[in-house]
C-alpha cells in the first residue's frame, strides 16, 4: 500500500453495550447497513468482504454477494490489519469498495457458558495456570515498573484520563461517570498490579468501514478519512532476544514503514487512537512510538499529556476502557469521527492526523503480541510529502 492510494468513505457503528440481546450476525449486519448510507452506497456496491475474527460469514442473511469473503484473525491487531489488507486487495484490482467487519455479542457468553476457557490461554504457559489477557500483560506493567520506577497511580492516570474523556461522549460505558485517581487505587486488585478500572470489559456491538480508492472516495457522499500508511510488527522478535516483556509491541519496523510512506514524523501527528486492553498499554506504546521518552509514559498521562489540550491527545473517546471493547475498530472509529469533525462535545481543536493502532494474539507464547498501526489524515497529501 502506498501514501494516500485508499480511503475510508464509510463508518457504521451499531449501539455498543453489555447485554443487547443481538447476535454477532445481527450486530455486523446493522453495522455494514450505518456504514453503506453514511457513504450514500447501495448494497451491491461492496464487491469485498472482510470479517475480523475467524468464522464464516452468513452473506445470505446480510444480503451481500461480494467477489471475495474473508475472516481473519491476528487478535487486536485484525481491524487495522484488515483495512491494510483491504487497501492491498483494491491495488491489486481485486476489488472496488471492501467492507471491513466486526460485531459479536461478547456478553452473552457470560450467560450462556458458552465460551471456551483455553481461548483464555497464550501458549504452553497454559498449562502451569498462566491464564488470562490480564495475567500476561501485567508482566509488561511489573517490568516497566521495575525498570523505570512506574507506579500504580500512573496507571490509574490512565484510566482517569480516558473516563475523563468518555464522561461526555452518549453511548459510551463511562457517560456520565466520573472516575477519581481516588477511586481507581481503591478498586480492587484483578491481576497484581492491575485494579478492576485498569482492565477492559466485554461488549456487545458492531463496527463496519468501508474502504475504496482516493480518487473513487472524492465523488462520495462522506467526509473521506485518507490511509497515509500502515505498519505491520510482531513481539515474537523481541521474544527470541530475550526482551518480550520490555516490549508491549515490536512497534519499530511497523513505526518506520507507517511514518516513512506517509512522509511523516511523530511531531506531525495530531492524536494516537491506540489499542488500549489495559493501562499500560497506551502508556508504552507513547514511549515506543516517540511521543515520550522510555519511562516517561507514566508522568506524561499524569500531567496530563494525553489529555485534550496535552501533547499528544490519546484515546480521545475513552477508549476501550472507558467507551466500548469492539477490538481495535474502538480507535479506528474515533479516528475516523475526529478527523471529520464529528465527534461533538469531544471534538478535538486540531484534528487533521492520527495514529491509530492495534495489537493482539500471539505466536504461541503469552506476550508475543501482532501489531498493526496506520496513519490517517483529512488531506490525501501527507505533511511531510516532498512530492
Amino acid at each position: 500500500m502506498t501514501g494516500s492510494g485508499c480511503a475510508i468513505v464509510g463508518l457504521g457503528v451499531t449501539e455498543q453495550g453489555v447485554g443487547l440481546g443481538l447476535e454477532g450476525r445481527e450486530l455486523r449486519t446493522r453495522a455494514v447497513d450505518l456504514a453503506l448510507a453514511d457513504a450514500g452506497l447501495p448494497r451491491d456496491a461492496i464487491d469485498g468482504y472482510i470479517r475480523a475474527y475467524v468464522d464464516r460469514e452468513d452473506l445470505r442473511y446480510m444480503g451481500l454477494s461480494p467477489n471475495f469473503s474473508v475472516s481473519m484473525m491476528t487478535g487486536g491487531a485484525t481491524p487495522v490489519f484488515s483495512i491494510i489488507a483491504a487497501a492491498a486487495m483494491i491495488e491489486a484490482g481485486q476489488a472496488e469498495v471492501v467492507a471491513c467487519v466486526y460485531g459479536e455479542a461478547q456478553t452473552a457468553f457470560a450467560t450462556t457458558g458458552k465460551q471456551d476457557i483455553g481461548s483464555y490461554g497464550y501458549g504452553y504457559p497454559m498449562l502451569y495456570g498462566l491464564l488470562g489477557a490480564a495475567a500476561t500483560h501485567a508482566f509488561h506493567a511489573r517490568r516497566h515498573m521495575h525498570l523505570y520506577g512506574t507506579t500504580s497511580e500512573h496507571l490509574g492516570a490512565v484510566a482517569v484520563t480516558q473516563r475523563d474523556y468518555a464522561v461526555g461522549r452518549p453511548g459510551t460505558l463511562g457517560y456520565g461517570k466520573p472516575l477519581t485517581l481516588a477511586e481507581h487505587q481503591a478498586s480492587p486488585l484483578i491481576t497484581d498490579p492491575f485494579r478492576r478500572y485498569d482492565c477492559t470489559r466485554n461488549t456487545d456491538g458492531g463496527v463496519a468501514v468501508l474502504v475504496t480508492s482516493a480518487e473513487r472516495a472524492r465523488n462520495l457522499l462522506s467526509d473521506p478519512v485518507f490511509v497515509l500508511g500502515a505498519g505491520t510488527g510482531h513481539n515474537i522478535a523481541n521474544w527470541h532476544q530475550g526482551l518480550v516483556y520490555e516490549n508491549h509491541d515490536n512497534i519499530a519496523p511497523a513505526k518506520a514503514r507507517a511514518f516513512g510512506q506517509a512522509g511523516m514524523g511523530i511531531e506531525d501527528i495530531d492524536m494516537a487512537q491506540l489499542y488500549d486492553p489495559f493501562t499500560i498499554s497506551p502508556l508504552m506504546q507513547l514511549e515506543a512510538f516517540g511521543v515520550v521518552a522510555p519511562g516517561q509514559g507514566g508522568p506524561f498521562y499524569a500531567e496530563g499529556g494525553a489529555g485534550p489540550d496535552g501533547a499528544m491527545p490519546t484515546n480521545t473517546g475513552g477508549g476501550q476502557l472507558s467507551a466500548y471493547y469492539s477490538t481495535g475498530f474502538t480507535g479506528v472509529a474515533e479516528a475516523i469521527l475526529q478527523l471529520r469533525g464529528a465527534a461533538g462535545a469531544g471534538q478535538l481543536k486540531r484534528a487533521e492526523t492520527a495514529l491509530v493502532s492495534g495489537h493482539g494474539m500471539n505466536a504461541g507464547v503469552q506476550n508475543t503480541w501482532a501489531h498493526a498501526c496506520m496513519i490517517l489524515g483529512r488531506n490525501p497529501r501527507a505533511k511531510g510529502a516532498t512530492s
